[in-house]
């Protein structure tokens, strides 16, 4: 494993970030497996768990642009200590909800709405606060270890998650989730960023405008569209795959739970095993090559499971999809962040969230209706070839090239702070 792949350790303040953000995601893995095993317990209803699942969803997708007017407007470490609070606070009162003899599932689907909010604030910035740690140069690096970092939280949380449920009950779960977030609030409090914003590129605090006005900014930019493509045909085809490989677990090898935990295992392992080959890679790789690569293993791993005739057989293209998706996922956030003027990063990023967060729940109510119709091996084959024939298209129209443009600023000095009711200080042009 090249020394190069960890080369964003070597900053103090992003070795804070990294291993707070790990335990803190990993307690929250406890939360997740919780949530839909109290909803199930109390309904007996697989519409209800699905239902909790796109409540939160669909929160995170609605809140994400706010999260970046917000973010150009404060600090982004304290939206980001703000809404780790807000998960953790929803965490705590789940637990005591549980401890008080709560069992109205509409309580434990508004909860997880409510921590969707807080995700959909958080997610957007924290992958924009990546930028703040380290130099450009090792942006590819950081934002792979980042990847590497949540992958690893899903690999160890929710088998932790599970056996906590199984044997101390829903409450021990979310009382782990809401003490987990002392964790990167401490490390935050250690973080020094080296971000800088224009105080004259502040936008307009009025959402909907703002949010037109970076979409125009977007298209504008043939690579962030490109990008934004690439993530909408991941979001719709790709991430869908492995959250209903449920299906095979339940209905085709008849493994039940335990199979499906051992088949999220191996997504994560692959992440991992691709994690320091990605992260050693910027510089001496061009994005788009990383991007045209990963997506035909992930359109050819997902044909594999379409026809793989036993269980373990099934899981080998698994690790290959876990570490496809870790590599399409980390080239396409790298070619955003290195094309977005600072003043804009943050909302950029947030609307590259939305559309992944609204992409995806579409997705997944395409399969499940697809395989309700067809069965999951010729729906699961029927997703491979439709991702196979997008990365074709991108191929050959040479969209994908543009992913190696860089054009946005990138100023890692730290200026004053600027609140929405601030005026302006004056551009050093004279230009008012």
């Amino acid at each position: 494993m090249p020394l190069a792949a960890f080369a964003s350790f070597s900053h103090r303040s992003y070795r804070y970030f990294w291993f707070g953000g790990f335990i803190t995601n990993s307690a929250r893995w406890f939360q997740y497996v919780a949530v839909p095993a109290v909803v199930w317990d109390l309904t007996r209803s697989p519409g209800w768990v699905g239902f909790a699942g796109f409540a939160q969803f669909a929160a995170m997708a609605a809140v994400a642009p706010a999260a970046g007017v917000l973010a150009d407007h404060y600090s982004r470490r304290r939206i980001l200590m703000a809404s780790q609070s807000l998960m953790g606070l929803v965490a705590l009162v789940m637990a005591l909800a549980w401890m008080q003899g709560v069992r109205s599932p509409v309580a434990y689907v508004a909860l997880a709405a409510a921590s969707g909010v807080g995700g959909g604030l958080n997610l957007p910035v924290w992958q924009a606060f990546v930028s703040e740690l380290v130099p450009r140069e090792l942006l590819l690096n950081a934002v792979t270890l980042n990847s590497a970092q949540f992958n690893s939280s899903r690999l160890l949380g929710p088998m932790l998650g599970g056996i906590t449920v199984a044997t101390a009950g829903p409450a021990a779960a979310f009382w782990v989730s809401a003490a987990g977030v002392s964790v990167i609030l401490f490390a935050l409090l250690q973080v020094e960023s080296r971000r800088t914003v224009s105080s004259s590129g502040i936008p307009s605090m009025r959402l909907i405008r703002n949010t037109l006005a970076v979409a125009r900014y977007v298209r504008a930019r043939r690579g962030l569209v490109v990008a934004f493509v690439s993530v909408a045909l991941i979001g719709a085809l790709g991430l869908p795959i492995q959250i209903l490989c449920v299906v095979f677990a339940e209905d085709v090898f008849h493994r039940g739970p335990g199979g499906f935990g051992l088949m999220l295992t191996m997504l994560g392992g692959g992440a991992l095993v691709a994690a320091p080959v990605v992260a050693s890679l910027g510089g001496r790789v061009s994005r788009s090559t990383i991007q045209r690569v990963a997506l035909l293993v992930y359109g050819t791993a997902v044909l594999a499971l379409a026809v793989a005739p036993t269980f373990v057989s099934y899981l080998v293209p698994l690790v290959l999809i876990g570490a496809a998706h870790l590599g399409a996922a980390s080239s396409l956030n790298t070619a955003v962040q290195l094309q977005v003027d600072e003043d804009r990063r943050t909302q950029v990023m947030s609307l590259y969230v939305m559309v992944l967060m609204s992409s995806n729940p579409l997705g997944q109510l395409g399969l499940g209706q697809l395989i309700e119709l067809v069965g999951p091996r010729p729906a699961f084959g029927a997703f491979g070839a439709l991702l196979l024939a997008g990365t074709a298209v991108l191929h050959s129209l040479g969209w994908l090239r543009h992913l190696d443009l860089e054009g946005g600023e990138y100023a890692p000095e730290v200026v004053p702070e600027v609140h929405p009711t601030t005026p302006s200080p004056p551009r050093r042009d004279g230009q008012p």
